[in-house]
């Protein structure tokens, strides 16, 4: 799915292959709408004074998202751009998997991620006077939430971990201007947030354990539509 994707876009962007003499220069500010795919990996490492190395696996998940961007780019060269944008994204992704080996079948280590920012820059080439096909390079950063629960054991059971990860961003995307303000964009994303070591969950119990940990994996794959007017 994410090679269609980066197809795709290749794909729009040489419909037309005249060379620009159109400057793009200035600022912008739109809205935006996608669809963000995550993958998760759990192990725990520490529980109760005892050392594991328990791999759970990984789960995937999905989720929608909205929100606003803004930014100024500057042609040079012709044909050649680059420019820098903040996007600030609304939504949130859910994903979840047993507990393997835990305490039951209600046992669950859920993910979810919240709020995603990103601060780019871009290296864009005009194909035409109304194409521009670029790539994205920059930070992106989201709310994270991971939970170990059970509420169906003899105690209920609620272990919590909550961080803001950042991490590199890479992208493509193609943008078509439909006149001197309005253009529209599409691009696929991704965000590798790799493996945070001995990362402590909190118990929200009354367990009263208190040196719970694991090794936690976190990726995300974006993809987003938006609208563009340029002043």
């Amino acid at each position: 799915m994410k090679v269609y994707k980066y197809i795709s876009l290749l794909g729009l962007s040489f419909s037309a292959m005249t060379v620009s003499a159109n400057k793009w220069n200035g600022c912008y500010a739109g809205i935006h709408a996608g669809t963000a795919e995550v993958d998760n990996r759990f192990v725990t490492t520490y529980f109760a004074e005892e050392e594991y190395n328990d791999d759970l696996g990984s789960v995937e998940g999905d989720g929608e998202f909205f929100g606003v961007q803004a930014g100024c780019r500057m042609q040079f060269n012709n044909n050649w751009l680059i420019g820098a944008r903040i996007s600030a994204s609304h939504g949130d992704t859910h994903a979840k998997h047993l507990y393997i080996n835990g305490t039951g079948p209600t046992n669950f280590v859920s993910y979810q991620s919240d709020d995603l920012i990103t601060l780019t820059g871009q290296l864009g080439f005009l194909i035409s006077d109304k194409s521009l096909l670029y790539m994205n390079l920059g930070f992106g950063q989201i709310e994270m939430l991971i939970e170990d629960t059970d509420p169906n054991y003899q105690r209920p059971i609620y272990f919590q971990h909550k961080k803001t990860q950042r991490d590199l961003l890479l992208g493509v995307g193609y943008e078509y201007r439909f006149n001197r303000h309005w253009s529209l964009f599409a691009e696929y994303n991704q965000i590798d947030f790799g493996t945070d070591r001995g990362v402590v969950l909190n118990d929200l119990s009354d367990w009263e354990i208190h040196d719970y940990t694991a090794d936690i994996s976190h990726d995300m794959d974006y993809f987003k539509l938006a609208v563009n007017f340029s002043f």
